[in-house]
Order: C-alpha cells, then sequence, then structure tokens
C-alpha cells in the first residue's frame, strides 16, 4: 500500500494493547521519511529487506522509498511516537554538515538511545507534539528547529556513541537471508518450492516463518519488491512499461498491471506521469 500526508510534518502518539498486535496490518512504502520512538512495549520490523526487533527507548529510522511492517510483541500496553517529514529538512542539514553524515543518519534501522539520553528525546518530542498540536504563527519555524535537533542528536547517535546500532534480529537469521535473497534476485524466477531448495527449507517451514518473521507472506513479498523497483525504473528510465514489467520478474504485462494498480491505486501509466502519487 502506498501512503502520503497532505502536511510537510506531522507527529502523532499511537497506543495500542496486545489485543490489536498488529501496527500496520497492510506493508506500506510512503515518500517521505519516518522515525518513530517506542515509549513501551516491544515491536517487530520489517524493513526494506531486513528484520529489527526492539523495545522501549529505540528509535526507528524509516526513509522515503521504504517498504514496511510493524508487528507489536508481547503483551500489554504499546506506545510510539511517529514523526513524518519531507526531504527538505535533511537539505539543509546537508548544507551544514555535509552529504555523508546526513545519508548514513537517513538509513533504516534502528538506534537504541542511551538510558542517560531518553529524557532528553522524550522532552524534545514533547516540544514537537505541542507545536503541532497548539500552532501559532511561529510553531512552524519552532517545529523547524525541533526536527533538525533531532535528527542531529540521532546523527550524534549514530556516529559517535557506542552500542546503539541495534542488531538484526538474530532469531530469525535463516528468514533474513531468504528476505535479502528475494530482494537482490527480485527479476528472476521465485517459487516457494525453489527458494527452499535454495535454503534447504521445506516449504511449509519456509512459508509460516517467513510470515510469522516479517509479517508478509512470501508471495505477497516478493510482489512488492517487484513492484517497488518497477515504480524506481517506471520513473527513472524511459523503458517501456512492458519492458519494465517482465524485468522486474512478472510474465504477463497485464497481471503486472493489476498488480500495481492493487498496491498504488493507479495504473503504470499514471504513476509515470505524476510521481507525487
Amino acid at each position: 500500500m502506498f501512503q502520503d500526508m497532505t502536511r510537510e510534518f506531522d507527529i502523532k502518539k499511537i497506543k495500542r494493547s496486545n489485543v490489536s498486535s498488529d501496527i500496520g496490518r497492510e506493508a506500506h512504502v510512503h515518500p517521505f521519511h519516518e522515525i518513530f520512538y517506542l515509549s513501551s512495549g516491544e515491536c517487530t520490523s520489517f524493513i526494506d529487506h531486513n528484520i529489527y526487533r526492539f523495545r522501549r527507548g529505540d528509535l526507528v529510522i524509516v526513509p522515503s522509498g521504504c517498504l514496511h511492517r510493524t508487528t507489536y510483541n508481547g503483551t500489554g500496553i504499546h506506545e510510539r511516537i511517529v514523526i513524518s517529514f519531507r526531504n527538505e529538512v535533511t537539505e539543509w542539514i546537508k548544507n551544514q554538515i555535509g552529504n555523508d553524515l546526513v545519508e548514513n543518519c537517513m538509513k533504516p534501522g534502528v538506534v537504541n538511545i542511551p538510558d542517560k539520553r531518553r529524557e532528553y528525546v522524550t522532552s524534545l518530542l514533547d516540544k514537537l507534539m505541542f507545536e503541532n498540536d497548539t500552532p501559532d504563527a511561529l510553531s512552524p519555524a519552532f517545529i523547524k528547529v525541533g526536527l533538525i535537533e533531532l535528527l542531529l542528536f540521532t546523527i550524534r547517535c549514530k556516529n559517535y556513541e557506542e552500542n546503539v546500532i541495534k542488531e538484526i534480529d538474530v532469531d530469525n537469521r535463516i528468514i533474513q537471508e531468504v528476505a535479502t535473497y528475494i530482494y537482490e534476485h527480485f527479476s528472476e524466477h521465485l517459487s516457494l518450492e525453489s527458494v527452499s531448495d535454495k535454503f534447504n527449507l521445506s516449504r511449509s517451514y519456509l512459508s509460516k516463518k517467513f510470515k510469522t518473521a516479517t509479517g508478509f507472506g512470501f508471495k505477497e513479498y516478493i510482489i512488492n519488491v517487484r513492484i517497488q523497483n518497477a515504480c524506481r525504473m517506471l520513473l527513472e528510465t524511459n523503458k517501456s512499461i512492458t519492458d519494465i514489467a517482465f524485468e522486474c520478474g512478472f510474465n504477463d504485462s497485464n497481471y503486472f498491471g493489476d498488480a500495481f494498480r492493487k498496491a498504488k491505486g493507479v495504473s503504470p501509466h499514471k504513476y509515470r506521469k505524476n510521481e507525487t502519487f
């Protein structure tokens, strides 16, 4: 599913209980960046082709264009603060400190905020939420300054703090390898049988384990990765829609069109004409 927002910035607090365990029941992609901070509970996120498990005090970075889905683990109340913003603010920071640090910051992943700095982060988030919820003429400026401060702090954590980057979920290492294989070989013939044989797994085990670990059905993930790459090719190349369909692993251009419309809400032709969809 493709999701967009009507504003340049948004922040919201979301609470879930264990009886409604899925945050994002459908995988989605959006043309804006997203950062969320887990205030309580445990989550698993599948971002592009990596599986992350994270807990209270972790900051999750989902750059624009990343296919992702997040589910809650455990019991009790889970709370997260979600920030959505467009790319303009990162361009401003690049002008101040250079491209490399910002691009590293905006790579998908999870940053564990040190205990002694969590109060500082929650204070920043509270200020952003206040300005967003009770705006006046100065609120846009306060929001920009607060967001820049949060991003700069994240850059510092990723580059100068020790042991803050969360490792990929080691309990699902084999599924991680399968997802990466699909991500890197999306244009080839992929089936449950061929992939399970390659990784010496039974088809039933791979099907069930892949769904549990990623939130995606096996075939569903393949289609999503192919659609994601088709979007890139539609915007960045002049190749025909039929050629793009075949290069992305679709054997039938009509099936590609149907799958694309289901995922994006528009035809491939219309998507190419208007990249804001």
